[in-house]
């Protein structure tokens, strides 16, 4: 099943890992169709082999046809372990100092784990920068992350505080996010959305 990173993601970017966090750079569509490639690499092949082609409303509110897609967001791809792995997809801060983060996860789109479910547990990675902070983004923010990936099962309490200014407060939010991946010796970019769209504007005039 492939799990796309979000419908808004239409940019590109190259990629230039001068530092630990770096400025972005365009790109071709094939980087995100990579980025798109390794998020599905994180679900076990046949996890989602039950999803019949001609899927309905009907059937996405089935008990039973939910109680399968829990079980194979659970599923976790071992013979993943120790490789280098480069993604897309956005930062939700769990260990911070001001405006700089030290531990993170990484989902493949804006606001989960804030107000919406956190996603699958195979597509949820905790990501270490300790000891080379990183700055704090806006969960609607996308980055890049390159890293040795380390299949580890892990319980994180959420901390939604920092971000009352850009969402709403009033909703509800969750204390905490199951990550079934950790990301280490890490290198971070930014993808910067606003740039794109105005380059794209100037290349329509």
């Amino acid at each position: 099943m492939v799990i796309k990173i979000a419908a808004c993601l239409t940019l590109s970017l190259t990629l230039f890992w001068t530092s630990h966090y770096s400025v972005a750079y365009q790109a071709t569509e094939q980087d995100f169709e990579r980025w798109g490639q390794s998020w599905d690499r994180l679900i076990p092949k046949g996890a989602y082999d039950f999803i019949p082609a001609d899927i309905n409303f009907s059937l996405m509110f089935d008990p039973t046809f939910q109680s399968k897609l829990d079980v194979a967001g659970r599923l976790i791809n071992q013979a993943i372990d120790g490789e280098v792995i480069e993604l897309a997809g956005f930062m939700v801060p769990t260990e911070f100092t001001n405006d700089t983060v030290t531990k993170f996860l990484l989902v493949p789109e804006a606001g989960q784990c804030i107000h919406v479910p956190p996603p699958p547990l195979n597509q949820t990675i905790l990501v270490d920068s300790t000891g080379f902070p990183i700055p704090l983004r806006s969960p609607f923010e996308p980055v890049i992350v390159i890293g040795r990936i380390v299949v580890v099962q892990q319980t994180t309490r959420l901390t939604a505080t920092i971000y009352e200014e850009i969402t709403d407060p009033d909703q509800s939010t969750f204390e905490a996010a199951e990550s079934g991946y950790s990301l280490v010796n890490i290198k971070v970019t930014p993808l910067d959305l606003e740039e794109e769209k105005s380059s794209r504007a100037a290349n329509d005039n």
